[in-house]
């Protein structure tokens, strides 16, 4: 099958290419229309409690995606200043139009915000000032009423006056619009732009999150992939120095890329930060198919003769090993699919798929270019050469078998003891660089403003005024004065808040009634004067029915571990307070990210059994030998827990980004020993003794790992050049690996051969059916021995 396929492709290379140019062109049509996911929530299953619990929240009580403006004012200068004041009430009232525009849900500051008052006759409710400040008096009489209302002072201007914060809550229906989410963030980067200097100002919350990982995204993609395609390009050229070298196998990877990108597009499948540097690796993976495919074409066409046979030949002989090479690889991204995460599937699926659309490009695209082609000069020799490197490699392999094996057994030794002391880290502004908007913005509100991420605890009494109820509200104030002893807690608020300043304001200003009124009656007189006096119980504080109310928090952006402790500890406090038959739990962007944490570990755990499992299975299918499945799998095991261990002294954190290296790692790194045992064993079955077939595997397969290890590393180190710290760590982890998983190929399977001779290095077991019934055989390895001896 292989060897009529083989002479149909270098004897009708016109048929294939078209057939390329087809294919190519049908998802080059939709490749343009691939979009790109930011939103956290829609990065969880459907049905996930935890999502279910947000989706809930955000239908009762509105948006739960905020965009804090901080404004803050010049060094040694204050807020309350009648410039700075102005400022900040013509900046509340541009972003006010964005409510008419159905961006924003509410805008919150201290220049429009309601505050109770007590005057000779009755209650008002309005705001510090009736107009703007006008004049030094008004910005007097802003400071002093601002310092004297409880939910103004510290949440929206500090009591120094060095900044003062705007909260912009985003419409319920742009929440999950990325496109709408951009424009918002366009509009308030273009007013802040207007209004910057003196003052400096500093955006965070989660919408501020989803817009600038879109537009990294979108960066990176543009200028990564132009870059690591001259990377290749590079080492395409150090490799072999001529045109066809570059050209081939660098079509291969860039068709591979417009079929994978048309088929996510087609399915619908959008980019998120986990799978944005798929073209990126299926640039580095893929290239790897066409320099093996395109150096054998080089050695064959030394001796010259008739170029189509000559293509036939590469193709019936190279399919094997690179087809091995490509299934093991789908088979460690296929392992993906386990995650569950959804981004982690799409990109496992999908790099599968773009490995054996490079596959099927290297042996189809290639040889039929070939074969239109005269044959190269100089018989294409390699470029660049290792003096004596088989020679060399060899007498390591030999004389220095037990001390490789020693090393690397205290590497993986050393590397295993500090894999515990792995963190997990699931927050998302973790995964931006530290000079980005994002950090910048999230540290500045953390510091000043107590926290900017955001955390919802719903009460549900499940009946109608339920809300009202004392005992309710007690808890409720219990629980908001436990969550502002957290040193983690900045701001809290709920409809306590609003009850407590309504009841004091009523009897005089007296310290003594800033308390929830007695009984269920007094409660529903204290909401009724205040809605009398102006004032709106809003819907993100309680339902129409107080059947319900939410208290609202915002958090330091720390990592997922403390916040995890945080909310365990809120959970502890509301199992062991609160009262019979109401049902309470928290919601938000903290538990999204504590869930995603979970299950990366899970995943993790799932991903690195499975990939050995499965890529080792597959090796053995395909050498016919158990001992050859798992002799390729010991540089790899190596090489992932020497990542772990790198990562735990780097201080690098397992994430989405890093989550995916061990499948990474076993799909590309098994390749090279696949390589090098093919290529030995072939030498052995040929009658080459142990020495001579490990200094040819050197000189041939080995050369070839070590460019391929090459291209991989350096492609992947591209990714330190990503706007997202996690990808930078991504890219110089794997970079890494692939080093160790060659060397491990080069040095670890050799020193194994060499002190154990494993019998399947010169032949294979086969199930073949003989007169009827199914007989365990064993054949010679190569193809071209047809000596058979039966294995009992």
């Amino acid at each position: 099958m292989i060897r009529r396929t083989a002479r149909w492709i270098a004897r009708h290379p016109i048929w294939v290419l078209v057939g390329v140019a087809l294919v190519t062109a049908f998802f080059g049509a939709f490749a343009p229309r691939i979009e790109f996911l930011t939103d956290m929530e829609k990065m969880l299953p459907k049905g996930n409690p935890v999502i279910a619990r947000f989706e809930e929240t955000k239908e009762i009580f509105g948006s739960q995606s905020v965009v804090m403006v901080a404004m803050a004012a010049p060094e040694g200068e204050s807020i309350f200043q009648l410039s700075s004041l102005k400022k900040l009430y013509a900046l509340t009232s541009e972003l006010e139009a964005l409510e008419e525009e159905g961006l924003a849900e509410d805008v919150i500051s201290a220049a429009n915000m309601d505050v109770v008052r007590g005057t000779a006759t009755a209650l008002v409710v309005g705001p510090i000032l009736p107009h703007p400040p006008e004049t030094e008096e008004d910005a007097r009489a802003f400071w002093e009423r601002t310092l004297a209302e409880r939910q103004v002072k510290g949440n929206f201007v500090l009591e120094d006056g060095s900044a003062a914060l705007i909260m912009v809550k985003v419409a319920p229906e742009a929440e999950d619009d990325r496109e709408k989410i951009d424009r918002l963030m366009r509009e308030i980067n273009a007013v802040l732009e207007r209004y910057r200097g003196p003052e400096e100002f500093y955006v965070a919350g989660d919408a501020p999150v989803m817009y600038y990982m879109n537009l990294y995204m979108q960066r990176d993609l543009r200028t990564l992939f132009p870059i690591v395609v001259l990377v290749v390009v590079g080492v395409l050229l150090l490799s072999f120095r001529s045109f066809r070298g570059v050209i081939l196998p660098l079509s291969v990877v860039l068709v591979a890329v417009i079929w994978t990108v048309g088929l996510m597009a087609l399915c619908g499948v959008k980019f998120t930060m986990v799978s944005i540097f798929l073209p990126i690796l299926l640039v580095a993976v893929g290239s790897a198919y066409g320099i093996h495919v395109v150096n054998d074409y080089f050695e064959r066409a030394r001796g010259g003769g008739d170029k189509r046979l000559l293509v036939a030949g590469v193709v019936e002989e190279m399919a094997n090993p690179v087809f091995a090479a490509a299934l093991t690889t789908a088979a460690g991204f296929l392992t993906l699919l386990s995650a569950f995460l959804p981004p982690i599937r799409h990109f496992g699926l999908f790099s599968a798929a773009g490995v054996l659309f490079a596959f099927v490009l290297s042996l189809t695209l290639i040889p039929a270019v070939l074969a239109l082609l005269p044959l190269p000069r100089g018989r294409g020799r390699w470029a660049v050469r290792f003096p004596r490197l088989g020679e060399r490699l060899s007498g390591i392999g030999r004389r220095g078998a037990l001390a490789i094996l020693l090393i690397a057994a205290l590497a993986f030794g050393g590397f295993l003891s500090l894999t515990p002391r792995l963190r997990v880290e699931s927050n998302m502004t973790r995964y931006f660089r530290p000079d980005s908007p994002v950090i910048k913005g999230s540290d500045f509100v953390d510091e000043r403003f107590g926290g900017s991420v955001q955390l919802s605890i719903v009460v549900d009494t499940g009946k109608r005024d339920g809300i009202k109820d004392p005992k309710v509200l007690s808890f409720m104030d219990a629980l908001q004065q436990h969550l502002k002893e957290n040193r983690l807690v900045g701001s809290v608020s709920s409809i306590v808040d609003l009850i407590k300043e309504t009841n004091y304001t009523l009897h005089g200003d007296d310290d003594a009634y800033y308390t929830i009124p007695p009984t269920k009656r007094a409660v529903a007189q204290v909401l009724l004067m205040y809605e009398l006096g102006g004032g709106e119980v809003l819907k993100s504080m309680a339902t129409r029915t107080f059947s319900k109310a939410q208290i609202t928090a915002m958090a330091r952006s720390t990592s997922t571990s403390t916040m995890e402790k945080l909310l365990a500890d809120i959970e502890g406090f509301i199992a062991a307070h609160a009262p019979a038959g109401v049902r309470v739990y928290t919601t938000g962007g903290m538990p999204v990210y504590i869930e995603i944490s979970h299950q990366l570990i899970r995943s993790q755990l799932v991903s690195i059994f499975t990939s050995f499992a499965a890529v080792g299975f597959i090796v053995a299918v395909l050498m016919g030998s158990l001992v050859a499945g798992l002799l390729s799998l010991v540089p790899l095991v190596v090489s992932v827990v020497g990542n772990f261990g790198t990562m735990v002294l780097a201080g690098a954190n397992l994430d989405m980004a890093t989550v995916m290296i061990a499948s990474i790692v076993v799909g590309i790194g098994v390749d090279y020993a696949v390589h090098v045992i093919t290529r030995y064993r072939r030498e052995r079955s040929r009658g080459r003794a142990h020495a001579e077939a490990l200094g040819v595997t050197y000189g041939t397969a080995g050369r070839a790992v070590v460019y391929n290890a090459l291209t991989l590393a350096l492609g992947f180190s591209v990714l330190l050049l990503s706007s997202f710290g996690a990808m930078a760590t991504l890219g110089w982890l794997v970079a890494l690996t692939m080093i160790t998983s060659g060397l491990g190929a080069l040095l670890v399977i050799p020193a194994i051969l060499e002190l154990t001779q494993p019998r399947f290095v010169t032949g294979y077991v086969r199930l073949r059916w003989i007169r009827g019934w199914p007989r365990v055989v064993w054949e010679a390895a190569d193809p071209e021995d047809k000596n058979e001896r039966r294995s009992g």
